[in-house]
């Protein structure tokens, strides 16, 4: 039984909570339109089938005639919170509009009452706002009726046809103004097609064309050399602007006025016999854009060429080299000498004979070389890993130009000045009947077997002509000397820093001075070399004649110093053991044989006793005609001839 009444107990809910307490104002109808606006959403959706529908439903026991659920209720309320922000926002807007014609009907207040203030002052005082009144003076507006004119009949034809008449001009006017525009269009087009042309043949020339860095609207050719130094480098860049016409104006910016070239000029005893720029092709006028690019272009390089001269030359005092004003002066020769200054293309240049011009356009092609090689350099340098880094900058290298030519152009003076000295004694063996031999010269720099050599994958053909260039000159020149027994060669060697000698003796008597001798001596000087290649010909001579059976008894008694004695044993007891001393001395110019020895006796033997002397000079053609002569007259005697007669057998 308790526990049939604890489930009746659960299962029964009574409200103890009192009812409402019914108002006056439940019943109003502002609170019934309310209630059906808020229960219905307004009168729109109130209608008597719908109702009526509503009371059938609830007398069938739906709970929920309207088909409103707590889910519809739900999915309304978002719309609500939607029609309250319209509602807000529309009434912000109507505010705004409010509070503008407010401003509004505030300034037509304020523009009216400030004209009634001329003619009703205290009227307009009482509308018109404090602003205004402080701002703008009372009565400065004021109004005026005005009669318009009587317009006639004729005078509105004659408006109508003036009217007609400024539209037709207006209309002409118009016409053209299009033709002109028109023509000048087709002018423009014409200018700039003409432009764009120059400019694609500019780039299909090779010309690098790029935006001016400062002028991004303006195209550009760089002509200048990536790779030079940099106050050379960034002048390298002319602007292409568009002349009136239509054609290229190349815009140079700051250089000189006139393009400038590198001249190089041979002077002999004072007086110019040789330019460099007397015949050039690049001096020929061009009046081309291309031709005005490449004068640029060859301009700006000669004024690098020209500056790294010059910074070279300063280091090269020791060679002899100058700098005097601005002409850079290169000792060639004893009475010549190049001189390399930059001159304007306008300058009046000397013509010169062809033979003698080639010398100062080799000198002139050969610098121009050497700076591209500094260039590529430059470029194989930079492409390079960079050292690390250093808190100082190194400073710029001086570039090789002036050294490889100087040292080609020595190496061909002290090698002809070698070949000259050797011919002089040649000359005068050959009228003293001897034997003296000069072999072809050899030399490491040739052109034609570098011409010859195969181009390689790694090294291009430049690199290995400008290589060989800049290498080490040698040159050999091989001598027989006229015991026939030993050979001489002189080895000539030119670096970037001076000229060295060096003499080879090979001697195949072992019993012959020469061959106690160190077989290589070096040297420094061209005097000492000549003095040792006259010293070791003098000592051949001592041996050749001391091994020559016709000599005359000769024996070597000092053979550094050219010295031989010969010893007579005769029946005769006036001649027996009398001796002759003989000295043989070789110079440049002439070979000297003299000898000296006690008197007595008669005919040949009584001027051999006496003493005597020969001297056979050179004529410089190596012919043996030369001048052989003793102190009383005797011409075209040999050595050995004078030799014999010396000994005081020549009458034997």
């Amino acid at each position: 039984m308790d526990t049939s009444t604890s489930t009746i107990a659960e299962q029964l809910s009574l409200s103890l909570r009192a009812w409402p307490p019914r108002t006056a104002d439940t019943d109003s109808l502002p609170f019934l339109i309310s209630r059906i606006n808020e229960q219905r959403g307004g009168f729109r959706n109130v209608t008597e089938q719908s109702l009526e529908e509503e009371i059938r439903a609830i007398d069938a026991g739906d709970t929920n005639p309207t088909g409103n659920n707590v889910d519809s209720q739900e999915d309304g309320a978002p719309d609500l919170k939607s029609q309250r922000d319209g509602v807000v926002a529309a009434r912000e807007e109507i505010i705004k509009q409010i509070v503008q014609a407010q401003m509004e009907s505030a300034y037509a207040l304020d523009f009216v009452s400030l004209l009634l203030s001329k003619y009703t002052p205290r009227q307009a005082e009482i509308s018109i706002s404090p602003f205004l009144k402080q701002n703008v003076p009372m009565g400065s507006i004021g109004t005026e009726i005005v009669q318009l004119p009587q317009v006639l009949e004729s005078q509105t034809s004659d408006d109508k046809i003036t009217s007609t008449g400024w539209k037709l001009q207006s209309l002409n006017a118009a016409a053209d103004s299009l033709l002109t525009s028109a023509t000048r269009l087709e002018k423009e087009m014409d200018r700039e097609t003409k432009y764009w042309e120059q400019v694609l043949a500019i780039k299909e020339r090779r010309w690098s064309v790029c935006r001016l860095p400062r002028e991004k609207h303006t195209l550009g050719v760089r002509y200048g050399f990536a790779e030079a130094a940099p106050e050379f480098r960034d002048r390298g860049l002319a602007a292409l602007r568009r002349g009136e016409t239509g054609d290229i104006d190349l815009d140079l910016g700051i250089r000189a006025s006139e393009p400038r070239l590198l001249r190089v000029q041979v002077e002999e005893r004072g007086e110019i016999i040789a330019s460099s720029e007397a015949n050039e092709a690049r001096l020929r006028s061009n009046d081309t854009v291309e031709g005005s690019i490449l004068q640029a272009r060859n301009s700006i390089f000669d004024e690098e060429l020209y500056h790294e001269l010059h910074r070279e030359a300063r280091n090269l005092t020791n060679r002899g080299i100058r700098c005097i004003g601005d002409t850079i002066v290169v000792p060639l020769e004893d009475d010549k000498r190049i001189l390399i200054d930059l001159v304007s293309r306008t300058d009046d240049l000397l013509e010169t004979p062809q033979q003698v011009h080639n010398l100062a356009a080799m000198v002139a092609l050969s610098l121009r070389i050497l700076l591209s090689h500094a260039h590529r350099q430059n470029l194989i340098r930079r492409s390079q890993p960079p050292p690390p880094l250093t808190e100082r900058r190194p400073p710029r290298q001086t570039y090789a130009i002036l050294r490889p030519m100087l040292a080609h152009l020595q190496h061909h003076s002290t090698k002809s000045s070698m070949q000259s000295f050797l011919h002089e004694v040649c000359s005068i063996f050959h009228n003293a009947h001897l034997d003296f031999d000069i072999g072809q010269t050899t030399s490491s720099f040739n052109l034609s077997n570098i011409a010859k050599l195969a181009p390689s994958a790694s090294t291009p053909f430049v690199e290995t002509l400008i290589n060989s260039v800049c290498a080490p000159l040698n040159s050999s020149i091989p001598i027989t000397l006229p015991s026939k027994s030993s050979s001489l060669t002189i080895h000539i060697r030119t670096h970037l820093m001076g000229t060295e000698y060096k003499s080879t003796i090979t001697s195949s008597h072992p019993q012959s001075t020469l061959s106690t001798l160190p077989p290589e001596t070096h040297f420094t000087s061209p005097t000492e070399i000549e003095a040792h290649i006259l010293h070791l010909i003098t000592l051949d001579l001592v041996s050749l004649i001391e091994s020559n059976p016709e000599n005359g008894g000769w024996k070597a008694e000092c053979p550094h110093l050219g010295q031989l004695r010969a010893i007579r044993g005769d029946k005769d007891k006036e001649k027996r053991n009398r001796s002759q001393m003989l000295t043989v001395s070789l110079q440049r110019n002439k070979l000297e044989a003299s000898w000296t020895g006690l008197g007595g006796g008669g005919g040949i033997d009584a001027a051999a006793a006496t003493g005597g002397t020969y001297i056979w000079r050179g004529d410089g053609d190596g012919d043996g005609d030369g001048d052989t002569s003793d102190e009383n007259g005797s011409i075209k005697k040999s050595l050995f001839d004078v030799m014999r007669s010396a000994a005081g057998r020549g009458g034997d």
